[in-house]
């Protein structure tokens, strides 16, 4: 099993100094290294016919409406699913950790997210956007030890986004949630139906 991860918003709590209102997290599943492979080359042959350069990136809030739309119509025959977690931080009801910050609000919504498939045999490999760059996402390794089962995942790797197609749809995903939050649900209807688990708080 692949499991590439990416987000839309952010884990900050100060909504008044800019942080966003909604963090979403997307685990794009591929059960089979094949499907991952299938689909990794399907999304590079669709940037050829865009005639973009290798590593120009699909990312959700850089592309327009009309490539967005094409990207995830090109993707939906792949065999993938879906795990989102989504947190609305002005529901004053929401789970937050205790601590309230960025750290624990990440770890914890990643982990709602990857839960829902994994097992204690699963050994699968996880790739997460970013070089480790941000302190929370830097943290997420020792978490994901500490709450999951102990077989549950083989390998961790933060990659760039840039270089890993798989990761860009998990961003083209989780922005057309996060789009959808605020009432623009035509992004999300194209691959709602990669959608096996959606936890909203």
């Amino acid at each position: 099993m692949i499991i590439a991860i990416d987000d839309s918003g952010d884990p900050g709590l100060k909504m008044d100094k800019g942080s966003s209102s909604y963090f979403v997290i997307v685990a794009a599943v591929f059960l089979t290294d094949h499907d991952a492979e299938a689909t990794a080359l399907k999304i590079e042959r669709f940037r050829q016919t865009l005639k973009w350069r290798e590593h120009h990136e699909f990312k959700f809030r850089k592309t327009s409406p009309e490539i967005r739309k094409a990207f995830l119509s090109e993707i939906n025959s792949c065999n993938f699913v879906l795990s989102v977690a989504v947190v609305d931080k002005t529901n004053t009801n929401v789970d937050i950790p205790s601590n309230r910050d960025a750290s624990s609000l990440y770890n914890t919504v990643i982990l709602r997210a990857i839960s829902q498939v994994l097992d204690e045999s699963t050994n699968a490999r996880v790739l997460i956007d970013g070089e480790g760059g941000s302190s929370y996402k830097r943290n997420v390794k020792t978490f994901f030890r500490q709450n999951l089962p102990k077989n549950a995942i083989k390998q961790i790797r933060y990659r760039d986004s840039k270089n890993d197609v798989l990761i860009q749809l998990a961003d083209m995903v989780a922005g057309s949630v996060n789009r959808s939050l605020t009432g623009d649900k035509e992004y999300l209807s194209i691959i709602k139906r990669h959608i096996n688990f959606l936890t909203k708080t």
